[in-house]
């Protein structure tokens, strides 16, 4: 018998050999790219500057060296997109060092967010001060932001200037009225006792979640029978159901820890 004639198998197309990533650049050529960044280029040539902020930790020369170096790329010749890149670095190594640099950043609309989240992790009264000055100085949502990184610090000293932010516009009443929770200082808490009931619905919940909040940074102060009287007023009828039953809560568990 003839043996049947072999189909010839297609010949499999070749896959290209895929081109090598191209080399990262030096640490000082970061640098040197780094202040022409703008929306639109690789930001992989900025990766040797993240790695060597994370290499720094527990260096504290190379550490407060580092830090040196992204501060001075905070100027106003630099770009927008720079100089948010060094914020966020600089979010995970700055010091007090840095609070004079980036204050400025606090007033600019598009780059509070990132200045205000590095003065938020930097301890010491620097930061805070710097936050506080602002909120003199500060506008609508930028002030609005700085109220937040304010309440984030739990500075007490901003108490008097959120006292008198509450009787401005409801957005930024009911920013200061939950900040004035989140610092939960006698004098603090005290402005929000005397708060409650007045002003539109947005600034009467952001007083009762204050009022709360406050409560809580009371007991953990070890001032229970100020927390006590403070929530007593939430169980009045005047305050919405939810206001109520979460006060009740806290009351109970305040006084089974008694």
């Amino acid at each position: 018998m003839a043996q049947a004639a072999q189909t010839p198998t297609p010949a499999q197309p070749q896959t290209p050999p895929q081109a090598a990533p191209a080399p990262l650049p030096t640490l000082e050529q970061s640098f040197e790219l780094l202040k022409e960044f703008k929306v639109g280029t690789d930001s992989t040539v900025l990766i040797p500057i993240e790695r060597a902020v994370v290499e720094v930790h527990g260096n504290e020369t190379a550490r407060a060296a580092l830090e040196k170096r992204l501060v001075a790329y905070l100027g106003s010749s630099y770009s927008s997109v720079t100089r948010a890149f060094v914020c966020r670095q600089l979010v995970l190594i700055a010091s007090a060092a840095s609070v004079p640099a980036v204050t400025p950043l606090i007033l600019d609309d598009e780059l509070s967010v990132h200045a205000r989240n590095v003065l938020e992790h930097i301890p010491g009264p620097e930061p805070e001060k710097a936050l506080r000055d602002a909120l003199g100085q500060a506008k609508g949502r930028t002030r609005i932001g700085v109220i937040n990184s304010v309440a984030a610090r739990r500075d007490a000293a901003s108490t008097p200037v959120l006292i008198k932010i509450m009787g401005e516009d409801p957005q930024s009443s009911a920013a200061a009225a939950k900040a004035l929770g989140e610092i939960g200082t006698p004098e603090a808490v005290k402005a929000l006792a005397a708060a409650r009931g007045k002003g539109p619905a947005l600034v009467q919940q952001a007083v009762a979640d204050g009022t709360l909040i406050g409560a809580d940074r009371l007991v953990a102060a070890g001032q229970r029978s100020q927390a006590i009287t403070l929530l007593e007023g939430l169980t009045e009828a005047s305050q919405p159901e939810h206001v109520r039953l979460a006060a009740r809560r806290m009351l109970s568990a305040i006084t089974r820890k008694s």
